[in-house]
């Protein structure tokens, strides 16, 4: 059984860092009417960042924010510091009991081997991970993700050593030897492979259990409906950029992630970006594309005690605010 409550981080500079960037977005003078929208680095929400660089937002009133971890952006989302958060389906299951009014307006990514599970190399297989440190970030995502691993290897979590490590630490506590192992994603994958880390686990082995959304809430939909557009046509516009100029995209991309040029598009490997067709499937309320993963999902947190009180999933996802199609299925 996976641990009923993850301790929160207790790092106090953590905490005066982001009491700070609270204080920061909350008093910067600005537009009544700016869109403030968080994310914590990961792969699948850079085409925000490319379509930012590229002017696809028109100049609109919106402003990007990087926080250090998903966990933050949560934070910030539950305090109404953000408009819009890029999180993962199961962050926002776990937001959703605090923001009834959650809305799903575009799938950005699902991950096909991008989130894993590495260890260090004397480590050659799962069941050796027993009484070893292992990290995980705060975050329902890592939960889902150690439990699948440890399920094959028919260990619980009592059988090993949890650390609650925040996403921008998981280099430094594996290069300093403060972990055996660790649950981590892009692009701190590949840097920690390039150490010499072994993949144990991955998300290809628990398909369709880790998706990344854009959320917002039903008010904001209600008073910026228009900005929403611009930011959901966006980051689409940003897709059909990297499929159609993917060196010119990389060059963009890298220095953001702090890798090479030619790493940028071998990342991407590693999970799909749904484009706008693929996004009115996930979002079509008579389709089960993504209302099955999230009944599904809703009842493995539920039962591994990740959820504390029922939700209501029936008014999640929203696509008022995906482009329209014309006759040739372009929008």
């Amino acid at each position: 059984m996976l641990l009923i409550k993850f301790a929160r981080h207790s790092n106090f500079l953590h905490l005066i860092s982001f009491l700070g960037l609270i204080l920061i977005i909350g008093c910067e003078p600005r537009p009544h009417n700016i869109l403030k929208i968080g994310t914590n680095l990961w792969l699948g929400y850079e085409p925000l960042y490319l379509a930012q660089s590229l002017d696809f937002f028109d100049n609109k009133a919106i402003k990007l924010i990087e926080m250090p971890s998903a966990t933050e952006v949560s934070h910030a989302f539950r305090n109404k510091t953000l408009d819009v958060a890029a999180l993962t389906l199961d962050e926002s299951l776990v937001l959703l009991q605090y923001a009834p009014d959650l809305r799903i307006i575009l799938v950005m990514d699902v991950s096909k081997g991008a989130d894993v599970l590495l260890a260090r190399p004397a480590i050659q297989s799962l069941s050796e991970l027993k009484g070893k440190r292992i990290g995980v970030e705060n975050t329902a995502v890592g939960a889902i993700l150690l439990d699948a691993a440890l399920q094959v290897a028919s260990l619980n979590i009592t059988d090993i050593n949890f650390l609650s490590i925040m996403a921008d630490h998981h280099e430094s506590a594996y290069n300093e030897g403060r972990v055996d192992a660790i649950v981590t994603f892009e692009p701190h994958k590949s840097r920690l492979i390039s150490l010499g880390a072994k993949k144990l686990f991955d998300s290809t082995q628990i398909p369709g259990r880790i998706v990344d959304v854009l959320v917002t809430r039903q008010s904001v939909i209600d008073n910026q409906k228009e900005l929403l557009k611009v930011i959901v046509a966006g980051h689409l516009k940003a897709l059909e950029y990297i499929q159609q100029q993917p060196v010119e995209a990389a060059k963009r991309i890298a220095p953001r992630l702090a890798v090479q040029n030619t790493e940028v598009m071998k990342q991407f490997d590693g999970i799909s970006l749904p484009g706008i067709l693929e996004n009115r499937l996930f979002l079509a309320l008579q389709s089960p594309t993504l209302s099955k993963s999230i009944e599904e999902l809703k009842i493995l947190m539920s039962k591994k005690q990740l959820l504390f009180k029922a939700i209501d999933t029936s008014q999640l996802i929203n696509d008022s605010l995906l482009p329209t199609l014309n006759s040739n299925g372009d929008s």
